[in-house]
């Protein structure tokens, strides 16, 4: 347990190579459920759509078939945060992210950094699939894929909200390339969690082995100061950006 921090379990010592973590976790199987709807907006059918019956239905068929496939798994460890300013993020430790997600992590004390995945194989079978000449499987394969891994990062991220302390709260999270952290900071990330735990790499391009998965941070803080900040979604000029929450 973190001290006064709620139930994070504490590093392993062998583990404490700056002394700088907090804590962490790695979830081999994270419970994540299909969803259908989830697969047609990934294919960019906006939620008041109507699909055509027989999309719909090749898009049934495969996520049945596809399911069994997926493997959603993730990782996070926890830093203290040292200095947060509108500009940067520096973690206790030294690691420091630069950009506007310094302002947008607002009232966080503490910062999670995650990697979440959906495994390899979801998009081994998409590529199957195209090279065979099953576009539309392949596309829809590779939207299973997409839902899986956002469904993935949400259930770390729940796991990560029942070990937080009372009157604590998170903020949103936050991915590379998004919300003012520039994608050149995946490097930063991958020195702060241990993502091959989970069986994820990062490519010299900065593209995660495999593709269907998610990296970012998520802020702790004080649970009213959390909520007063509200939603940088609120202020950010991108109203068709598919991370809006």
């Amino acid at each position: 347990m973190l001290p006064g921090n709620g139930q994070l379990d504490p590093v392993d010592p062998a583990l404490r190579t700056d002394g700088a973590r907090l804590g962490a976790v790695t979830i081999e199987r994270l419970e994540v459920e299909p969803d259908e709807d989830e697969v047609l907006r990934y294919l960019g059918y906006p939620k008041e759509a109507r699909p055509d019956p027989r999309v719909r239905d090749r898009v049934r068929e495969v996520l049945a078939e596809a399911w069994p496939h997926v493997r959603p798994r993730g990782a996070y460890s926890v830093y203290d945060v040292e200095v947060l300013d509108r500009r940067s993020l520096t973690l206790r430790g030294g690691a420091r992210f630069t950009g506007i997600i310094g302002d947008y992590l607002g009232p966080a004390q503490r910062t999670a950094v995650f990697v979440a995945t959906a495994g390899s194989e979801i998009s081994e079978l998409a590529t199957e699939a195209m090279r065979s000449g099953d576009a539309l499987g392949g596309l829809v394969l590779g939207a299973v894929g997409s839902m899986a891994a956002e469904g993935a990062t949400d259930a770390l991220i729940e796991d990560l909200r029942g070990r937080i302390g009372p009157g604590e709260a998170l903020t949103l999270r936050y991915s590379p390339g998004y919300c003012g952290l520039s994608l050149h900071q995946q490097r930063t990330i991958f020195d702060l969690v241990d993502a091959a735990q989970v069986g994820v790499e990062l490519l010299p391009s900065m593209i995660m082995r495999p593709l269907k998965s998610v990296s970012g941070l998520v802020g702790i803080g004080p649970a009213d100061a959390v909520s007063a900040r509200g939603s940088p979604c609120d202020r950010c000029p991108l109203t068709d950006c598919k991370m809006r929450r």
